[in-house]
């Protein structure tokens, strides 16, 4: 009875330290992957999608040739406390939501008082008043976007991708970054799409925190 009871318990020694040994290596590999993730995640960060804010501002013809590279002077109100040059190398941050729409990206406006525009000037969202004067034209969302080619962003929550017969209806499809569509018309945050296989519907073209959620052109 002894020699019965000293074997099991050493079978349960046996059987526990295989587990534990089973135990650590997961953990372990847990750790790894973690670790891996992190990584892979501070190499590339998820991109700060821009704020909507009431419109954009096109430099159609800036940039093509020397003698119209732009110049225009940023204030922190409109005429006061001049705060810097905008020119062809300031603005960037946006290429990847317009992809290659002209030669210079178009600039995201806040809001407008009269000629002057605040605009978004980089990636980092800090803003300036500028008079575009001849040199860039302001367009609302509506004008912008109607019958413009379109995608979804990717990294967004499901529901952004979800194509529907009317805003808050029935479900049609679900769309994907690579999948292309035509904006017909804009009703505030929803955009009514044509999409590549002729398929009519509804999704969203920013959030509920005024963050754009569709991009144009290449991405």
């Amino acid at each position: 009875m002894i020699r019965r009871l000293r074997v099991s318990y050493s079978t349960c020694r046996v059987c526990l330290i295989s587990v534990s040994g089973r135990t650590v290596v997961i953990v372990l590999l847990a750790l790894l992957l973690t670790a891996m993730l992190s990584v892979a995640f501070a190499a590339n960060p998820p991109r700060m999608r821009p704020y909507a804010g009431i419109g954009v501002v096109i430099f159609s013809n800036i940039g093509r040739v020397q003698s119209t590279e732009l110049q225009l002077p940023m204030y922190e109100e409109p005429g006061l406390s001049r705060v810097g040059i905008l020119n062809n190398s300031r603005i960037s941050g946006n290429e990847w939501v317009f992809g290659l729409y002209s030669a210079t990206s178009p600039l995201i406006v806040s809001t407008r008082k009269g000629d002057w525009l605040r605009v978004f000037y980089d990636d980092a969202g800090r803003e300036a008043w500028i008079e575009p004067q001849n040199k860039g034209q302001f367009q609302s969302w509506e004008h912008f976007l109607k019958m413009r080619p379109g995608h979804v962003l990717a990294g967004l929550p499901v529901q952004f991708y979800q194509l529907l017969q009317k805003p808050g209806g029935k479900l049609l499809a679900t769309m994907t970054p690579k999948l292309a569509f035509k904006i017909v018309k804009v009703e505030q945050g929803w955009g009514m799409v044509l999409t590549e296989q002729s398929q009519l519907g509804w999704l969203r073209w920013r959030d509920n925190d005024g963050r754009l959620t569709v991009g144009f052109g290449n991405d």
